[in-house]
């Protein structure tokens, strides 16, 4: 896990793998800061060693309480992180990450990312 750094802005949230809540840190990792080339969101824990190689194209759904990714068995609930609308489908690409795993997110929800971590710096 990388853990806290510059340009990662944590978000409260609870993450579920096959109906089991983790032990999970969530973070907009904000693009330009700590080596990312684009805004995206990290999920961090030892549970989520879940892919071999580098990631695949996943489809993430919205749900009213945060997202939840399908084929993973994989939920992430947070009132801070309305990436997606409920009932919202994206297909997007989830990279793995020493005990971790990262979201890379479309365009337009790519701003709605910045958005939600310009109001939480504001703060």
């Amino acid at each position: 896990m990388t853990g806290p750094a510059e340009g990662k802005i944590p978000i409260r949230a609870k993450v579920f793998l096959k109906g089991k809540k983790i032990d999970a840190n969530v973070y907009i990792h904000l693009k330009n800061f700590a080596m990312a080339k684009v805004t995206h969101l990290d999920i961090e824990s030892e549970e989520l060693n879940l892919m071999k190689g580098k990631g695949n194209f996943f489809t993430i759904l919205g749900t009213a309480d945060g997202m939840e990714i399908p084929s993973l068995k994989m939920k992430v609930v947070s009132r801070n992180l309305g990436v997606l609308k409920n009932g919202e489908k994206t297909r997007t690409w989830i990279g793995q990450k020493i005990d971790g795993i990262y979201i890379g997110f479309r365009k337009e929800h790519i701003k709605i990312l910045e958005s939600i971590a310009n109001k939480k710096v504001k703060k």
